[in-house]
């Protein structure tokens, strides 16, 4: 009994909480090596403070009470750097999940504070290598962001070069799950343009457009959502109609600033 030390004590040696204690002997992660049975009290021994210790670490590591019972057991097995790579791997992809959040949460924000400044311009026609597709939402910025530099790179090799910034047309979709999206790219040539199979040729149609400018990042498309509200509805309270499908202008964004605050988005539509 002089290596045994009752729970109360062992608790506070380890640096626990009798709550925590008695759910890891609940879970078998460390139980008492004895109980008296005329007082019911519990004892722990001293060896078992190393495992004490070793559960804080692991919880310390966001580690499920499973998880961590295989890691005792295979302490000094080679399984052991297995189970906290793959723990490794989940708090990654937490840490991806709670950034996205973030960046919503701080899209939102700017969205609640923001007070769209609507105005209208003459839009001349522009001549445009496209590119399009119908994809899922979730889709579409991945369809995006691999269209744009695949555009550039076939004017280059075409020996055109760009002719103004970025623009993406959304048109209403047949499918419910799906959108009918549009990457176009403005362009000059002295020549003929000879482009390889997979991109359109169009001249984009110009007139009036109502626009407003969205300041950040797009990411969740909080933003974005207030720039097409506020269009819309200074189209609708000025007694307009729009002509073709709205469309983005992408002004200033990753290609010129690692700084997504920086990002300046254009939302416009052609209205009459």
């Amino acid at each position: 009994m002089r290596d045994l030390i009752r729970s109360g004590r062992f608790a506070q040696i380890a640096r626990l909480t009798r709550k925590a204690l008695r759910v890891y002997a609940e879970q078998g992660l460390l139980r008492p090596v004895h109980t008296d049975p005329l007082s019911g009290y519990h004892y722990y021994s001293f060896s078992q403070l190393e495992d004490a210790r070793r559960i804080t670490r692991l919880r310390d590591f966001n580690m499920s009470l499973e998880d961590i019972r295989e890691a005792l057991r295979t302490w000094h097995a080679p399984e052991l750097s297995s189970l906290l790579q793959q723990q490794q791997r989940k708090l990654q992809a937490q840490q991806e999940d709670i950034q996205r959040v973030l960046n919503d949460l701080r899209a939102f924000i700017q969205t609640e504070r923001s007070l769209y400044q609507v105005n209208t311009k003459k839009v001349l026609p522009q001549r445009c290598i496209t590119r399009r597709a119908r994809c899922a939402p979730e889709h579409s910025c991945a369809f995006i962001d691999a269209a744009q530099p695949a555009l550039l790179t076939a004017l280059r090799e075409a020996g055109a070069h760009p002719a103004g910034s970025g623009i993406v047309r959304y048109f209403e979709s047949e499918g419910e799950d799906t959108w009918d999206v549009e990457v176009c790219q403005p362009f000059a040539i002295d020549g003929p343009l000879l482009l390889p199979e997979g991109f359109d040729v169009l001249t984009l149609p110009g007139g009036t457009a109502a626009y407003t400018v969205h300041e950040g990042e797009c990411g969740g498309d909080f933003g974005l959502q207030g720039a097409y509200e506020a269009v819309w509805n200074w189209i609708r309270e000025h007694g307009h109609e729009t002509q073709g499908p709205p469309y983005e202008v992408y002004l200033f964004e990753e290609g010129n600033t690692d700084d997504t605050a920086d990002y300046r988005t254009e939302v416009a539509w052609l209205i009459r």
